[in-house]
């Protein structure tokens, strides 16, 4: 197991975006996956369920992920002994009643999401989670992270030097300043386009 299981990343984030709903963004290579907590430092995904502290970690390496197992956990209806890969379409099971789905949308990049099957979800009122490699698209098509169905185009935000950078095809304004070539991302910073708007707030 590695040597971070029992700590968050803690590089997350919430993406805020008009008229499709708001989404955690974690960062990290390894992510935590637990219940609530009031003495300790809670997971980086930390569910309104009846879960360890620390219940699983979900881990990136290179273009691949595995779940590493602290507790009860399955994996498309097999129990997981230490940890096993996930792939496209896999189901989470976390004890005996946490469901996530986990999904790897697009072959050109090694972001992933997870959607929740079961009624279980995070504190901060999320609709969706997304483990964000280098880059994460938003837009109409199926091939999206998160999908933006009314959209006219797709925007890609992507990690340039430590920071976090969008960019597309149309025209978009940071404030009242036109990106025309991409632009980095602070904390609370406002992009706005054709029918699009969305804000980022690091946690």
């Amino acid at each position: 197991m590695t040597d971070q299981a029992n700590q968050p990343d803690g590089s997350r984030s919430l993406l805020w975006i008009d008229g499709v709903g708001t989404y955690l963004v974690c960062t990290g290579d390894q992510v935590s996956i637990g219940g609530p907590t009031a003495e300790q430092r809670a997971a980086d995904i930390s569910l309104l369920a009846n879960l360890s502290r620390i219940h699983a970690t979900i881990c990136r390496r290179g273009d691949g992920y595995f779940i590493e197992a602290h507790s009860p956990t399955k994996v498309s209806g097999r129990d997981v002994i230490e940890r096993t890969d996930l792939n496209d379409g896999y189901e989470i099971g976390l004890s005996d009643t946490v469901r996530l789905r986990f999904r790897l949308p697009s072959v050109l990049s090694a972001s992933a999401r997870l959607e929740f099957l079961s009624v279980h979800r995070p504190g901060l009122s999320v609709d969706g989670i997304v483990l964000m490699g280098d880059t994460c698209l938003l837009g109409p098509g199926e091939t999206n992270h998160i999908l933006c169905h009314d959209w006219p185009d797709a925007v890609l935000l992507f990690r340039r030097d430590g920071q976090l950078w969008c960019k597309s095809r149309m025209d978009l304004f940071l404030g009242d300043r036109h990106i025309q070539d991409g632009s980095p991302i602070e904390n609370g910073d406002i992009i706005t386009g054709p029918e699009l708007r969305f804000r980022f707030e690091a946690i």
